[in-house]
């Protein structure tokens, strides 16, 4: 009897170890930037919302709670979860929450938001990921890209619906940025790039078209370029994210103590969050959070590069690059570098879509970080 048990214990500690092995083990480094930037983000949340202080900082802990969870979901178990969802089916659900959007009504003359009961979500953000997840798929699958420009057509034709759907919500930042990453992909994928130049001179009159149809797009690019001539009207928000920057000088006037946040800075905790950190911690602070993202790039790269996993390292460094690509161009408009987009700067700008889709993002770079040199076991698209 005695050996009976022996022998039932030895299997079951057996088949611990077994499923212990087989989840991936979470990366050290992707955690230990995710935590910087989480608490970062709650400070300045916190600091910059002058008059809804407790409020807007209560909903970003639970959005970041909730973004963690998601996070060590995916982490542990992503590959998993992908069986079970090929991800064209990710991509179309996208899409219908796309054109759910575009028949929801109007909040700030655009339509970007879906009401779920008592929450708003962005499915644009969501759209974000499920493209980056469609592409390093479906281009993983592909042979021979450099000589074969016709297997792009298919992965070339559904980025352009999903961006085209993001276009007609009114939004222009996101759809860029969605554009910029998907030639990254296609790029790394192999494609030549005499392909790539032609996809940029087709995206030139798209551009210039929704400009033209949208006259305030065309004033933004003015204020960009002398946002000092309409100090009082179209150029007021840039000047005075531009102040918040300047009177910041090299270490800061400390922590709170921002005056431009005091109703003269609109979306102060939003999409210009930046601006504030700049003010409150100086030029020093700046730099070092632009090294945060720095080091994100470099160890999400370095991730996508040793793998041995073509659609882990396509997917890896997609991720990668929409999340620092994403935090550069952020901080590129606060600073005045490039014309107003509204992209909120990854961990910081308030907002539960953008929070738990970066920390969703976290999640999966730290599952395909995990998995070493296993073997593709996902289905084929048909």
């Amino acid at each position: 009897m005695t050996n009976i048990f022996l022998e039932k214990d030895t299997l079951k500690t057996k088949r611990n170890l077994s499923n212990k092995k087989t989840l991936p083990k979470l990366d050290k480094t992707l955690l230990i930037i995710t935590a910087i930037l989480i608490v970062l983000g709650l400070v300045f949340i916190y600091s910059s919302s002058a008059f809804d202080t407790i409020g807007f900082f209560k909903k970003q802990i639970f959005f970041d709670i909730l973004g963690l969870i998601i996070m060590w979901v995916l982490a542990r178990y992503y590959m998993n979860l992908q069986k079970l969802i090929k991800p064209n089916i990710i991509l179309f659900i996208s899409w219908g929450l796309l054109i759910w959007a575009l028949f929801s009504s109007e909040a700030a003359h655009v339509h970007r938001w879906v009401r779920l009961g008592p929450i708003n979500i962005q499915p644009s953000e969501f759209a974000k990921l499920a493209l980056i997840i469609f592409l390093s798929y479906s281009l993983s699958r592909k042979q021979d890209i450099a000589t074969n420009s016709k297997s792009l057509i298919i992965p070339f034709i559904y980025a352009l619906i999903t961006i085209l759907l993001v276009v007609m919500g009114k939004d222009l930042g996101i759809p860029a940025l969605m554009f910029s990453v998907s030639v990254m992909i296609f790029f790394i994928a192999g494609t030549r790039l005499k392909y790539i130049a032609g996809v940029f001179l087709l995206a030139i009159p798209a551009i210039v078209i929704e400009c033209l149809r949208h006259p305030y797009r065309i004033q933004r690019i003015a204020t960009f370029l002398e946002p000092e001539k309409t100090i009082g009207d179209a150029g007021y928000q840039l000047s005075h994210t531009m102040y918040a920057i300047g009177s910041g000088g090299w270490f800061g006037k400390g922590l709170g103590a921002s005056e431009l946040k005091l109703e003269f800075l609109p979306a102060a905790h939003t999409d210009f969050i930046f601006a504030i950190f700049c003010e409150e911690v100086g030029m020093v602070g700046a730099f070092i959070l632009i090294a945060l993202f720095i080091w994100l790039l470099a160890r999400g790269l370095t991730i996508a590069r040793t793998t041995d996993n073509k659609f882990n390292s396509y997917l890896a460094s997609g991720i990668t690059l929409c999340l620092c690509l994403q935090a550069f161009i952020n901080m590129g408009v606060a600073g005045g570098l490039f014309p107003t987009k509204g992209l909120p700067l990854p961990f910081f700008s308030y907002g539960g879509s953008s929070v738990i889709i970066t920390l969703a993002m976290m999640g999966i770079l730290m599952n395909i970080a995990g998995q070493g040199n296993k073997r593709d076991i996902l289905p084929r698209i048909k």
